[in-house]
């Protein structure tokens, strides 16, 4: 079905994609992320998927398009558990170091010794704002540009299903609200690389969005 391409995995195919290759040196040489803090064995690179849709613990999500998964290992424990549903946190490259070592924080909340701030409002309560549609997340992602390409980090959030109320903790189908830190456990992060800066009118990653709504239509 178009747009809805799967994944590649293996080390071997990995290998062979260079964007995979290119956000693996992004992790390690601009992030400078240890490599220990990753289960590099279910890493994958997810293809063109703007229109599959899953279900994981009464929710629906939308699987990730066009970039590389690198699975961490304090989330892993969560990886074959059907009653955590998945939803997407974007977010600054300069706040992943931090976020990986001390977990999504709720701000006005201590991550070490440092109070997090708000960044985008709290229109729906103050909580951790994530989203079951990875685009929507992507918009919180800033560009990077490094090495001659455009780099943006979107962390894949395992949540508490039973912790998601309809009324409250789900605001609308765009994205959840999260009151409890422990229900919201580190996955993956999801490195995505564009050749164009993705909000660029002519060939950015936006604008293959909207040309794929038009055509539904």
């Amino acid at each position: 079905m178009k747009y809805n391409e799967g994944y590649l995995y293996g080390k071997r195919e990995l290998e062979r994609n260079s964007d995979y290759t290119m956000s693996h040196k992004f992790i390690k040489e601009y992030l400078q992320l240890d490599d220990s803090i990753f289960s590099h064995h279910d890493n994958c690179y997810y293809l063109e998927n703007y229109s599959h849709l899953e279900y994981r613990g009464g929710h629906r999500y939308l699987r990730p398009s066009k970039c590389s998964k690198f699975v961490l290992k304090q989330g892993h424990h969560l990886f074959y558990n059907y009653q955590w549903t998945y939803s997407y946190h974007g977010t600054n490259s300069k706040n992943i170091k931090s976020i990986l070592q001390h977990g999504l924080k709720i701000p006005g909340t201590l991550a070490g010794e440092q109070i997090v701030r708000m960044e985008h409002g709290s229109t729906y309560g103050n909580g951790i704002y994530t989203s079951k549609i990875p685009l929507y997340s992507q918009l919180y992602a800033p560009v990077i540009r490094w090495n001659g390409k455009y780099f943006q980090t979107i962390l894949m959030v395992r949540q508490r299903s039973d912790s998601i109320d309809v009324q409250e903790g789900e605001a609308n189908e765009m994205q959840y609200v999260c009151f409890d830190e422990s229900s919201c456990i580190l996955h993956a992060l999801l490195v995505k690389v564009h050749d164009y800066d993705p909000m660029d009118s002519d060939g950015g990653e936006y604008r293959k969005i909207s040309k794929i709504l038009d055509n539904l239509k």
